[in-house]
């Protein structure tokens, strides 16, 4: 029987007894014949009255052996009733407590009387609200149906409310919202919604709606569902309606069995399971405290203002055209431009123009017999063109060289920060899934700390074990505070790196390892590295790929070559003179005063107004000192050193590539591997709890198996992420990062690949297609 005729509102509320019908007749198929007669299917239209008389009718009828009370007033009544003819099974209570139904070490005590209820309690759930919130006014949502089922509830309720410090208000909610909300008194701190079984869901949408305009904080005793709603929170877990279903079906069985009904254990035990919704939170101004927000599954959690969404391709890619140390290379690299100018400007042709005018004493004037007038004005022009000077040429060369050196520089700085921007994205990445694994382990242990309580209760544990659970959830908060903290610094970092503020909010897209940007045909270089000759050979190629590329080779090749132009000008400067090509014009263009003996004016006889000459210069020091040997001597040195380091370099360039690539064809396979190692600590675990549950192993081993999964768990969800920051390392290695290849670049790759394979003597026709690890 049910409470009242099935409805389907779209939310899971109301009961559909087709389910509960079904696991009874698949676990009894071939064992018991199991009827329902179709008389013996009522409904009390929420109606006290009518749900009594329907229940006295099912009890009574010869007909009918066992009594399915599908229905939270059904339940009730079933459950209230000090003696039962015929086994019945009532799986809808909603409190023990307030209901005040029988119960003796975790049974009902009553023959042939089975009911089912979560662990939770109404004080319980007052308890865990104010610590998400703290209030002492509170609204109570309750079903007008169940109020007029249970007319004890509110003196129970009153009850509670003293003892907690707390006023409580009831109001009673019909099919329609409106009246109830009308009923919330002004001074009201919170709503507490209890199941309100037949409220539509539009009705619902129009409460949450309500009480997010009126700032009320809401919590709900019904489960996630009501949260995802609208509500602010719950603790109860999301409902499980097909196991609830099936624990049913078990009692029924037991009962065919022969077994008395009033033994069956009660509590169906189920895990707090914290929930928030954040998007609410925000709209009524409410903020739980970080303490609280440790346990808590978050719904909408991301402020829906936050339109800046990440990837690793948009990161790697935002990294190189923002990065400040990159902004800042690309100046060094134009001011060294400006170097090479400035030393090629010495080879070139010198020009230099001026002009002059002056005024003399009248005395000097005369006496100079019209060479210098009193007053005359002047301009000069001189051209100069170094010839030859082989110190002249070093400098030009050493500093182009320079220049390369200092572009392979900041390409080596290129290189570092898109590794850097990546690591740092896939960082926040692993934190992300460190911390949903550090909260479902807390989960986890709640769980398990219910399955104590419940031990407790029918006297198969003791209160230690209660104690152990709870110390084990505080040290999980810590875990997940923790990693929470480890979040938070993986997103400054990153954003950091993208030179943007340290704490702007944005929303990550997942890696992939079927990205073909990443990875371009991951397919195609499987074929080449699929046994270890095989991938001996591809790394021997990676290794001449990055030694060709490598910035920092480059970087000491070119200032190799610009100190072996300084040796060179250092050995020469014994015999090689500088030769330059010097030109001066004066050209006199105005002259009067004292002093003029006549046209042309101010000149001496067969002078004209403009005066030239051109002349060739050689320079050559015979002596400094001894500063040319020293000169050659400490350039000689120098290039050695260079020299020496370019080896090392090469070495550890080498290094870096092999390394790289063990590391990732160890973490590659790792992935599948790790993912097996937690789907199988996974199942252990399964199995340990419930031994747990029934009392055949000790809470030791529970542990054990649960930290064993926790591990697990961690190095399954990070295994992918330890992959993508092993082969990033391996890009950078070589220095190729394929995010920044074309089309044709890959497939020239491909091409040299296959060349250096064919050369080994390993030609692609006969490469192998499996997976290499």
């Amino acid at each position: 029987m049910a409470d009242g005729p099935y409805q389907d509102y779209g939310w899971g509320k109301v009961v559909n007894s087709k389910l509960f019908l079904k696991e009874i007749l698949e676990l009894t198929r071939g064992e018991y014949k199991v009827i329902f007669p179709q008389h013996a299917f009522v409904h009390g239209n929420w109606s006290v009255k009518k749900i009594k008389k329907a229940v006295d009718f099912l009890l009574a009828d010869p007909k009918v052996d066992l009594v399915l009370a599908l229905g939270v007033l059904a339940s009730h009544d079933i459950a209230r009733r000090p003696f039962l003819p015929k086994p019945a099974v009532a799986p809808f209570v909603i409190d023990i407590e307030l209901q005040e139904l029988p119960f003796h070490r975790g049974t009902s005590g009553v023959r042939n009387l089975s009911y089912l209820s979560l662990p939770h309690s109404f004080e319980r759930a007052v308890k865990a609200y104010r610590e998400i919130l703290p209030f002492t006014k509170m609204t109570l949502f309750v079903d007008q149906a169940v109020i007029e089922a249970l007319p004890q509830l509110e003196v129970k309720i009153q009850r509670a409310a003293k003892a907690s410090n707390l006023q409580i208000t009831p109001v009673p909610v019909g099919t329609y919202i409106q009246p109830a909300l009308a009923a919330i008194p002004d001074d009201a701190e919170a709503v507490l919604v209890t199941p309100l079984l037949r409220l539509p869901l539009s009705e619902f949408q129009a409460l949450t709606q309500g009480l997010v305009e009126r700032k009320l904080p809401s919590f709900s005793l019904f489960g996630r569902e009501e949260v995802e709603y609208g509500l602010l929170a719950s603790i109860a877990p999301e409902t499980n309606t097909l196991r609830l279903a099936r624990r049913v079906a078990l009692n029924v069985h037991r009962i065919l069995l022969g077994e008395d009904a009033g033994s069956f254990l009660v509590s169906l035990p189920e895990a707090e399971r914290l929930t928030i919704n954040m998007a609410t939170a925000r709209a009524v101004e409410a903020w739980p405290t970080f303490r609280v927000l440790t346990e808590a599954d978050l719904i909408n959690e991301d402020v829906e203002s936050v339109t800046r969404r990440l990837s690793l391709y948009s990161v790697v890619r935002e990294a190189v055209s923002v990065n400040l140390d990159l902004a800042a290379a690309d100046r060094r690299v134009s001011g060294g431009q400006a170097d090479v100018r400035n030393a090629r400007s010495a080879l070139l042709p010198q020009i230099g123009m001026g002009s002059r005018a002056t005024i003399i004493d009248q005395d000097r004037a005369r006496s100079a017999f019209g060479a210098n007038p009193e007053r005359s004005m002047r301009a000069t022009g001189s051209l100069s063109q170094l010839l030859y000077s082989d110190k002249a040429w070093s400098d030009f060369t050493v500093q182009e060289k320079a220049q390369l050196s200092r572009v392979a520089e900041r390409n080596e700085l290129r290189l570092d920060i898109l590794q850097e921007a990546a690591v740092a994205y896939l960082n926040v990445l692993r934190a992300k899934t460190s911390l949903r694994v550090q909260k479902d382990n807390l989960k986890l242990t709640r769980s398990n700390l219910e399955l104590a309580r419940v031990r407790e209760s029918v006297g198969s544990a003791a209160r230690d074990e209660v104690f152990r659970w709870e110390s084990e959830i505080a040290n999980g908060r810590i875990a997940v505070l923790e990693a929470q903290a480890q979040l938070k610094q993986v997103n400054v970092s990153l954003n950091r790196t993208l030179h943007r503020p340290l704490e702007e909010p944005f929303i990550t897209e997942e890696a992939s390892l079927h990205d073909p940007l990443l990875f371009g045909d991951l397919n195609r270089l499987f074929t080449f590295i699929d046994n270890p000759k095989h991938f001996g050979l591809f790394r021997n190629f990676q290794v001449q790929e990055g030694l060709n590329v490598s910035p920092e080779i480059q970087r000491l090749n070119a200032v190799i070559a610009g100190q072996e132009r300084t040796v060179l000008n250092a050995q020469r400067a014994y015999w090689a003179p500088d030769l330059a090509l010097q030109a001066d014009v004066d050209q006199r263009f105005a002259s009067d005063g004292a002093g003029q003996a006549g046209p042309p004016a101010g000149l001496l006889p067969g002078q004209d107004n403009t005066q030239w000459s051109v002349g060739l210069g050689l320079t050559f020091p015979l002596f400094s000192g001894g500063s040319k040997e020293a000169t050659e001597s400490k350039a000689l040195e120098e290039l050695r050193r260079l020299r020496l380091e370019r080896e090392a370099t090469i070495g550890r360039v080498e290094e870096r590539i092999r390394s790289a690539m063990f590391r990732a064809s160890a973490s590659f396979p790792g992935i599948r591997l790790s993912r097996e190692a937690a789907e199988a600590s996974k199942k252990n675990l399964e199995l340990v709890v419930d031994q747990y549950s029934r009392g055949a192993v000790d809470i030791i081993k529970l542990l054990n198996s649960q930290n064993a999964a926790l591990t697990a768990n961690e190095a399954a969800a990070n295994a992918v992420y330890d992959f993508l920051i092993d082969l990033m390392s391996i890009e950078r290695a070589v220095g190729r990062f394929d995010y920044f290849l074309y089309e044709e670049d890959r497939a020239a790759w491909f091409e040299r690949l296959t060349e250096f394979f064919e050369q080994a003597g390993v030609t692609p026709s006969k490469l192998m297609t499996s997976s290499p690890f």
